[in-house]
C-alpha cells in the first residue's frame, strides 16, 4: 500500500458581532472561535492540500512539536512521515472532481489499541508495532470490499486481498489515523482513502467494475513487462495479497518458501498453500468478471527480494491468465462488470 497520510480538519475562524447600548459605544472586539474539526466520515471527499501548506511552516512545526514525541533521533523521521500528508481543509461533492474519497473509516482491535500510548506510535513507519497497525486497518478498511468478502467466501481471512493498481495509473489506496488532536482526544479511529492523482469522480467502488479506466489496470506479458491491458498479454493482475498474518499463523511457511534452483533463490508454495490462495483468487475472479472462455485465476508468490521486501510485507497477487505454459496471450481487461 503507499505511504500513509496523516490527516489534520481545518479549524475555520468565525466572526462574532457585538452589539451596541446605544448609538455612541463601541462594539467590543471578540476573540475569534474556532469551529469544531469537520466530521471524516465514509462516503465524504475532499482535495488532497497537504499539512505545510495549509498550517503554514511554523504551524507544521508546532504540529510536529506537539505530537511527535520526545525522542529527539525519532523527531526527524516522524516529521518527514507527516510532511506530504493531506490537511483535509476542503470537503467536494463526490459528484465533482476530487483528489481523496474517504471509502471507510475503521478502528482496530481493542487488544491491539491498548498497545497504542500515544499519536508518536503511529509515525514509526519502522516499528513492529506499525506492521501490526497497517495488517488490522488494511484488513478492515477492505472488508466490505469484493476483494474481502472473496477473502472470507473462501475462508481464506488472513491473505489481505486487495486491488492491484499500476504504479502510474494515477489511483493509490492509502490509510490514516484520525488527525492528531482528534486521536488524542478519544477518537481513536483510523480513515481509508482512494486517491487520484489528478482531480476526478473516479470511486472506490468503480475499482471492482470497468468505469476504472484501463490504464489503472495492470496486465504483463513474458517476462514480467507491464503492458497496456488493450495489449496483447498473457496475464492481468487483479488482486494483491499481503502474507504477513497468514505467515505469522502458520498458514504459509515463509522460510520454506524460498528455495534454491539451477538460476539461484526462488519463492514457491506448497501445493496446500497454493490451494489456499488460488481459491481466494477464482472466487475474486467470478465477483469481478463475467468470465472469459479458458481465463482462470491463480495465485503466484512475489520474487525472493519481496519475501520479505524492504518493508517487511510478504507479497503475493492473483492473476488472471489461460492456464496453458506459457499462457495464451488476449486483450483487455477482465473486469467487465
Amino acid at each position: 500500500m503507499p505511504a500513509r497520510p496523516l490527516l489534520l480538519a481545518a479549524l475555520l475562524l468565525a466572526l462574532v458581532l457585538s452589539g451596541c447600548s446605544g448609538g455612541s459605544e463601541t462594539p467590543e472586539a471578540t476573540e475569534p472561535a474556532p469551529e469544531p474539526p469537520r466530521q471524516l466520515a465514509a462516503g465524504t471527499c475532499w482535495t488532497d492540500t497537504q499539512l505545510p501548506a495549509a498550517l503554514g511552516e511554523e504551524g507544521f512545526a508546532a504540529l510536529v512539536e506537539e505530537h511527535a514525541g520526545d525522542d529527539p533521533e525519532r523527531r526527524d523521521a516522524r516529521a518527514e512521515a507527516m510532511r506530504d500528508d493531506a490537511a483535509f481543509t476542503e470537503e467536494v461533492d463526490c459528484a465533482e472532481p476530487h483528489a481523496l474519497e474517504l471509502y471507510a473509516v475503521v478502528g482496530l482491535p481493542r487488544s491491539l489499541d491498548r498497545r497504542i500510548s500515544s499519536y508518536a506510535d503511529l509515525l514509526d513507519q519502522d516499528s513492529a508495532l506499525h506492521g501490526l497497525v497497517r495488517d488490522a486497518v488494511n484488513q478492515r478498511c477492505l472488508a466490505d470490499s469484493a476483494w474481502g468478502r472473496a477473502e472470507r467466501k473462501a475462508g481464506a481471512p488472513r491473505v489481505q486481498l486487495g486491488p492491484a493498481l499500476a504504479e502510474d495509473g494515477g489511483y493509490a489506496l492509502a490509510w490514516d489515523p484520525f488527525p492528531a488532536e482528534m486521536w488524542e482526544g478519544g477518537q481513536r479511529r483510523f480513515v481509508c482513502t482512494f486517491e487520484q492523482e489528478e482531480p476526478g469522480t473516479v470511486m472506490f467502488a468503480d475499482l471492482r467494475t470497468d468505469r476504472l479506466p484501463q490504464r489503472a489496470r495492470v496486465c504483463l506479458d513474458v517476462p514480467g513487462t507491464t503492458v497496456p491491458c488493450g495489449r496483447p498479454h498473457q496475464a492481468e493482475e487483479i488482486g494483491e495479497m499481503i502474507l504477513n498474518a497468514a505467515v505469522a499463523g502458520g498458514a504459509i511457511d515463509a522460510r520454506r518458501a524460498v528455495r534454491e534452483g539451477d538460476d539461484g533463490r526462488y519463492v514457491a508454495l506448497s501445493e496446500r498453500e497454493y490451494a489456499r490462495l488460488d481459491r481466494a483468487c477464482d472466487v475474486l475472479y467470478r465477483a469481478v468478471s463475467t468470465g472469459r472462455p479458458d481465463v482462470e485465476a491463480q495465485a503466484f508468490p512475489g520474487s525472493v527480494d519481496q519475501w520479505p521486501n524492504d518493508e517487511g510485507v510478504y507479497v503475493a497477487s492473483c492473476f488472471a491468465l489461460k492456464p496453458f505454459d506459457p499462457p495464451p496471450k488476449f486483450r483487455g481487461t477482465v473486469f467487465d462488470r
